[in-house]
């Protein structure tokens, strides 16, 4: 049996499912009186066929989660020992106790395991992305944003600087999935201090692109450019009016549609749309509009005359 059925490990649920269903079996038939054991394994350092698909990001994955690679020697002494115990199921995981104690995120099925160090209080605000970024000037701070962002990319995906993060590729393209893209949104919201979409990763599809909207989202005096200020200025405005619903609804779907749209420009803009996709969206003329023009195109889209 498999250890990611005992720690439930990402990205592993079928397989995870699987060992479970032999971990319950082996109970159940040592229940029934017959013979029934289960070992729920942790890695070993040789090679096996199973881990031979395994790759660097994985391995890294599984280390700074705090498991180690056993020996060929001592995982057979510890198969000896699980045989001798008399239990129906056992789990010999090498853990990195040094590590999962400095962890802040230890998992709780192995808190009880390690002694985890005390935590440092945070400061209001001075601990928040928010407060770090404005005590710098204003000059500095979109780079300083993107510096974070990808150190967090190089920790979600183990990698062992930021500086191997390219600031324009996509993120599928640097590894990430479903699971890394919600810890790693976990990550920034936290640092942020505030709420961000599950999607964030999915909606900003590069460090850079990303690193500009969560500047936006920040400090949005700093990201604040002329072009198009007026614009958003007005549909901001509109959250103060009192109005029905029927109305609220009509420009909620038109805004939605606006967005979509939206992105997709930006995706383009960022060379991570596919060929053609800017000319299916009618926006093409948006990079290069007045502020006047700009407005116009709201007021046509949306209905705000």
């Amino acid at each position: 049996s498999s250890a990611a059925g005992v720690f439930g490990s990402p990205g592993q649920a079928n397989y995870a499912a699987a060992n479970v269903f032999l971990d319950a079996l082996a109970a159940y038939r040592r229940g029934q009186g017959l013979a029934g054991q289960s070992l729920s394994w942790g890695l070993w350092e040789e090679t096996s066929e199973l881990t031979a698909t395994l790759g660097d990001a994985e391995l890294r994955r599984m280390t700074a989660g705090g498991v180690l690679p056993f020996s060929t020697e001592d995982a057979l002494a510890l198969f000896d020992r699980a045989l001798s115990s008399g239990l129906a199921h056992t789990a010999p995981v090498r853990l990195d106790r040094a590590r999962l104690a400095g962890d802040d995120d230890t998992p709780a099925l192995l808190r009880g395991l390690v002694r985890a160090a005390p935590r440092r209080a945070a400061t209001p605000d001075a601990q928040t992305l928010r407060g770090r970024l404005s005590a710098l000037p204003a000059a500095e701070r979109a780079e300083a944003l993107l510096e974070t962002v990808r150190a967090q990319i190089a920790a979600v995906l183990k990698y062992g600087t930021a500086d191997q993060i390219p600031v324009t590729r996509p993120f599928t393209e640097l590894g990430f999935d479903s699971l890394t893209a919600v810890e790693l949104r976990n990550r920034l919201a936290r640092m942020a201090g505030t709420r961000l979409p599950t999607t964030l990763v999915f909606d900003y599809p590069t460090p850079k692109a990303l690193s500009s909207h969560l500047l936006g989202v920040l400090l949005p005096e700093t990201a604040a450019q002329e072009w198009g200020k007026e614009a958003v200025d007005r549909l901001e405005a509109m959250l103060d009016d009192e109005r029905d619903e029927a109305e609220v609804n009509k420009v909620t779907a038109r805004l939605e549609t606006l967005l979509l749209r939206w992105r997709e420009r930006s995706r383009t803009l960022a060379g991570t749309a596919p060929a053609g996709r800017a000319e299916d969206t009618g926006a093409d003329g948006l990079d290069s509009a007045s502020e006047e023009e700009l407005l116009r195109y709201i007021d046509d889209e949306i209905g705000l005359s």
